[in-house]
């Protein structure tokens, strides 16, 4: 009788998949945009029907559908003209705002010569009429506008200009988590803000943010702009180690604790949730607090945000 033998291997664990670029879940909008992909813009004009009374999912649904438009936006604004649909307007405004998105590239402003600018100016510019009219037709709907402060920002409108707009969002949804990343960009000094304007928006925004409200995750993503600043003017020996430096310090540490906390105590159902979770979850990797960490990956349901360029 053999007492001892070679050991069983042990079996690997499950590889798990990790999906980039999906950061959602939500059949009905999948379904649509493989209509769409398919030339049927109808599903897409459904799913955004149906939810006009819940601007977070609207919203989520039209920047997901968004990348498909490019290349046919000006024959959705032909149908949206000749029926005044304020779905068909939606699609039209973001598609055009998407264009000049996808014209410009991620690249830092500088790399962006002037005839593309000039591109993205005559692009854009389109996506006003739609987004007005909208906005006009569905006097509660908030979706619109944020698609507006977007389309500001790549116009470079005046501070004064996008300041209407953002109030015109608050009294329409007050906590809208996108209207907020949008505010947060135009304050960065990238934008013509400064770092102290937007970190103290961050700080405001997630201390004031409902319990349990995704929009905490504001902070985090405020860090970043301020830390990916910082790493483009120093050598890329120096990254990790100004990495961990930023992140673990004291303050920033305990603003990010706060702000999960707030969050975490009472996490109510958001469709940005799996997005506000990578924000933390990378923020909390960098500082290397490891047990928040993980707990905010778990969060994201093995569902990453994709890496966003500089602009």
């Amino acid at each position: 009788m053999k007492l001892f033998g070679r050991r069983a291997a042990k079996p690997e664990p499950d590889r798990r998949t990790l999906i980039t670029g999906h950061c959602y879940d939500d059949l009905a909008l999948d379904a649509a945009i493989a209509e769409l992909r398919d030339g049927d813009l109808r599903a897409a004009q459904t799913v955004l029907a149906e939810c006009r009374d819940d601007p977070e999912v609207r919203d989520l649904r039209l920047s997901n559908l968004s990348e498909d438009l490019v290349g046919h936006v000006d024959e959705i604004a032909e149908l949206a003209a000749r029926h005044d649909d304020p779905e068909l307007w939606l699609l039209a405004g973001e598609g055009f705002v998407a264009e000049a998105g996808a014209i410009r590239g991620a690249g830092w402003a500088s790399s962006v010569g002037e005839d593309r600018f000039k591109m993205v100016h005559r692009t854009c510019a389109k996506a006003i009429g739609p987004l007005h009219r909208a906005a006009e037709l569905l006097p509660s709907d908030p979706t619109p506008l944020v698609a507006l402060m977007a389309a500001g920002m790549l116009l470079n409108a005046s501070r004064e200009q996008q300041d209407q707009v953002w109030e015109e969002v608050l009294r329409r949804c007050p906590t809208h988590y996108s209207a907020h990343c949008s505010r947060l960009q135009i304050l960065a000094p990238k934008w013509g803000g400064t770092e102290e304007e937007m970190m103290t928006f961050a700080i405001e925004t997630a201390r004031t943010a409902p319990v349990g409200d995704a929009l905490t995750a504001i902070f985090p993503a405020a860090c970043f702009e301020v830390y990916l600043m910082a790493k483009s003017r120093v050598d890329s020996s120096q990254w990790r180690e100004m990495e961990r430096a930023y992140f673990a310090n004291e303050r920033i540490l305990t603003l990010l604790l706060a702000a999960s906390d707030r969050w975490m105590s009472a996490e109510r159902p958001h469709p940005r949730a799996m997005h506000a979770h990578n924000h933390f979850a990378a923020a909390f990797g960098c500082a290397g607090h490891s047990e928040r960490a993980f707990l905010h990956l778990f969060g994201t349901r093995d569902r990453f945000a994709p890496t966003r360029g500089p602009t």
